[in-house]
């Protein structure tokens, strides 16, 4: 009886970080946390975007 190989599986996709992403954390905020770093930008751009209401005390 042969042994059947198993086929190459896939490397899994990230889901929200990909590889440019993650190359722009690494060199424009090393030794910051990276979902601190996204959590900031999302909030910034969704409040640019008025998906967010600017935080009060704040001028946009």
């Amino acid at each position: 009886m042969t042994e059947h190989a198993k086929p190459a599986r896939r490397p899994q996709a990230r889901k929200y970080v990909n590889q440019a992403a993650a190359e722009l954390l690494a060199r424009c905020f090393p030794g910051m946390v990276p979902a601190r770093v996204i959590e900031a930008a999302l909030r910034e751009k969704a409040a640019r975007e008025g998906r967010l209401p600017a935080k009060p005390g704040r001028r946009t």
